[in-house]
Formats: C-alpha cells, structure tokens, sequence
C-alpha cells in the first residue's frame, strides 16, 4: 500500500514539475513561475495583476489543455502580484 501511494506523489510531483517548465516558457519574463508543494506558484508585477489577470488565465488554461490533454491529478495554480497583496488560486480538474 505504501508503495502506491508513494508512486503517485511521484507522478504528481513530475505532473507539476512538467506544467511549471511550460508555463515559464509560456509566461516569460511576465512573472516567475515555481513550485509550492505540489502547487503551482504564479508571482506577476501588480500592474499585470490588475490588467492582465483574465487574458492570463485564459492563457495557462489553454496551455494546459495543449501539453495536458488527459490529466490524472488536479492542478492548483496561485497567482501572486510580487508584494503579495493580491492573489488569486485556481484549480484545474483532472480528466474525466
């Protein structure tokens, strides 16, 4: 039983080890992308934040659906403004 659990932390950490290489080649220069636990850490200036949220988004949904098309575990994806007083947390669902 342990080793069950312990080879599904494994394809979890490489699920979201994977999504966040793509999404810093995605995003750019527009933000830092990393790792938080088993999350998806997205930190953006604060203008970004307040302008351009919805279009990035749309962005890294698009961008997951792309490279992950079937999907085994959710993805939680935090949005950060770099002086950490906005944030935003999402979730994408695995595949059904």
């Amino acid at each position: 039983m342990n080793e069950i659990i312990a080879f599904a932390e494994i394809a979890a950490k490489t699920f979201t080890t994977d999504v966040i290489h793509i999404l810093k080649n995605e995003i750019g220069d527009q933000g830092t992308v990393a790792g938080l636990g088993n999350q998806v850490l997205i930190k953006i200036s604060q203008t970004d934040f307040e302008f351009r949220l919805g279009n990035m988004l749309q962005q890294i949904y698009r961008v997951i659906d792309q490279h992950f098309p079937t999907r085994d575990e959710h993805l939680s994806i935090i949005i950060r403004d770099t002086d950490a007083r906005y944030e935003n947390v999402f979730k994408i669902w695995k595949s059904v």
